[in-house]
């Protein structure tokens, strides 16, 4: 079966032809509100008709809900877009699926310090009660000591999920992480293990379970890939 980022960008690039055939055919305005109208009643008939993976599911109903308390107010066609170039930019047709190295890590380690965060990978978190970790600042990332080994097996390609501990500006450390190569799946904002820090999560290969946190004001012309390495660029 394919992965959760597979399913997805499959489905919203679906959902877009759908939109751009109508237009062509002359049986939808371009506008956004027409698109947006369209892309809900596209959601609905997508769900009764049982046309995706249980995966799905979950967020057609969130988008199906949000369209019926907000209507053509939720953007969701734009939305659609962004979703599109998103996760085309890792997953889209012709590319190679490529892994997470350690390297992005110490890469992305290396630029918050240099965006003058705090940066501590020294403690080990793999214990079941909350951890308090004192650093300096307002911004800091931390990571699990256990975990930087754990989760490469020896190897230098993430083999299972690795959280991230973050406090101050989340929409920074989101955006910097995917210049980095890396896709985040928010876990929590603020009540994670560690105290005062939220969570998330990096997956093998990008390819978590869950809608990816996506960089605000995200332009696929901001980020293009390197000829020569397995990370976004900006």
């Amino acid at each position: 079966m394919k992965s959760y980022a597979e399913q997805m960008l499959e489905l919203v690039d679906m959902a877009l032809l759908d939109i751009d055939q109508q237009h062509k055919s002359g049986k939808l305005a371009d506008t956004p509100v027409s698109n947006t109208n369209s892309l809900l009643r596209w959601i609905t008939k997508s769900i009764k008709e049982k046309r995706f993976e249980t995966l799905m599911a979950k967020d057609l109903i969130a988008w199906q809900k949000l369209g019926r308390s907000q209507g053509s107010k939720t953007g969701l066609y734009a939305r659609f877009q962004t979703l599109s170039d998103f996760y085309g930019m890792f997953f889209g047709k012709d590319l190679e699926v490529k892994p997470v190295l350690d390297k992005q890590i110490e890469q992305l380690m290396d630029d918050m310090e240099g965006l003058g965060w705090s940066v501590t990978n020294e403690y080990d978190l793999t214990e079941s009660a909350k951890s308090q970790v004192f650093t300096d600042g307002e911004s800091s990332f931390v990571l699990c000591a256990d975990q930087c080994e754990s989760c490469f097996d020896g190897g230098e390609e993430l083999v299972r999920p690795m959280s991230f501990y973050v406090r101050g500006n989340h929409a920074q450390f989101v955006q910097q992480a995917l210049r980095c190569g890396m896709i985040l799946h928010k876990q929590t904002d603020y009540k994670s293990k560690v105290k005062y820090h939220g969570e998330y999560l990096i997956y093998p290969s990008n390819q978590g379970p869950i809608l990816a946190e996506i960089p605000l004001g995200f332009s696929l012309d901001e980020y293009q890939p390197e000829a020569d390495s397995s990370s976004p660029k900006v």
